[in-house]
């Protein structure tokens, strides 16, 4: 008989975690500062590391960082299927999701040959866990608590899968590995588009119609966001001090809605100019979050939006060491339920979406 899932998460003494290219240094500093000799690294590959717990009554909390985009339980390596299925059959009667991801990542979206062998080995592993009998969940709608099964994918045909697993929390990604299948067209102003599309796929945003809907876009320029923003058919003000791409106005015009640009710094606007009210408001700009998020606040105590999109930049290892801090500094202000996370896209910054 299996042992009880709550049994397993408590007392198994590895966790894993993955990460944006580039991230490693960052995460295993944040971790080492929040669970002093408790976790310690074990296992690491470029965007992967695992943690061995040091003392078996020690229990971290499911999502170890903001600068991992998936965190849980180790299992191990993996060469066969029927290995994996007995690692699914350990953890009990509960169904299951399945995750299968790569473990290496480009900022700019992964290549469509890798979904496609990794939708070969999903097709594969289901018939092969359906034929076990276990049972599997496939509802577009996640719930706290739901079991997901990891398999993290190298990028070698012949290198072992890595398994594990997680409990879905909220604020956690839905999409297998934190990264929605959303490609950067050739034809948008820039890749803040990008950025914007996973962070509402992240918070499930993406499904709202926000047509009509006024948005506030601090640090706008050149306009890939707000080029997004239009695209679902929302009113937006743009705040910054350089030129936008043309191609925004253009489709402002073609999509009837209304675009205005504000030639100047978010620190000098006028604030009993902006809409009463908005739906949404987004930030992208590149200072130091000192300077920015009193800024943030200024124009969110005037707007009042009902959700926040802020990208906020950690060009140094110093402004990265202060992320809890300045996300708690934002939570004072924003809406609930505000959450964190290091984007497919993100570079030196994170992502925070609030209400």
């Amino acid at each position: 008989m299996a042992p009880p899932f709550f049994f397993l998460f408590m007392n198994t003494p590895f966790r894993f975690t993955t990460c944006r290219a580039g991230s490693e240094a960052t995460l295993k500093r944040d971790i080492a500062s929040h669970f002093v000799g408790e976790l310690t690294p074990a296992f690491m590959k470029p965007q992967f590391i695992t943690w061995k717990v040091k003392h078996p009554g020690f229990s971290p909390p499911k999502n170890l960082s903001h600068f991992a985009r998936v965190s849980g339980i180790s299992l191990g390596l993996c060469k066969t299927l029927a290995e994996l299925v007995e690692h699914a059959r350990s953890l009990g009667s509960k169904p299951l999701r399945l995750h299968a991801f790569p473990r290496i990542t480009a900022e700019d979206g992964v290549e469509a040959a890798t979904w496609q062998r990794i939708d070969v080995l999903t097709a594969e592993i289901t018939a092969a866990l359906k034929q076990a009998g276990i049972t599997l969940e496939t509802s577009p709608t996640f719930a706290q608590g739901d079991l997901i099964l990891d398999v993290i994918v190298g990028e070698a045909a012949e290198e072992p899968l890595f398994l594990g697993y997680h409990e879905h929390q909220p604020g956690m990604h839905t999409h297998p590995g934190g990264l929605p299948r959303i490609a950067l067209p050739a034809d948008v102003p820039s890749r803040a588009w990008l950025k914007l599309e996973q962070a509402l796929a992240w918070r499930g945003w993406d499904q709202l119609d926000l047509s009509g809907q006024t948005a506030l876009d601090l640090g706008c320029a050149p306009g890939g966001a707000t080029y997004a923003l239009i695209q679902r058919g929302m009113n937006v003000l743009g705040i910054d001090t350089a030129e936008m791409d043309p191609r925004v106005l253009e489709l402002a015009k073609s999509k009837g809605v209304r675009f205005d640009h504000w030639r100047t710094a978010a620190g000098r606007l006028n604030l009993t100019a902006l809409p009463k009210e908005a739906a949404l408001l987004l930030c992208d700009i590149n200072l130091a979050p000192p300077l920015v998020i009193p800024e943030i606040q200024r124009i969110q105590d005037a707007v009042q939006a009902r959700r926040l999109i802020l990208t906020i930049k950690l060009n140094t290892p110093a402004l990265e060491d202060r992320a809890h801090e300045f996300i708690d500094t934002i939570r004072d202000f924003a809406p609930a339920p505000v959450f964190a996370t290091q984007l497919a896209g993100n570079r030196r910054e994170i992502c925070i979406c609030a209400g």
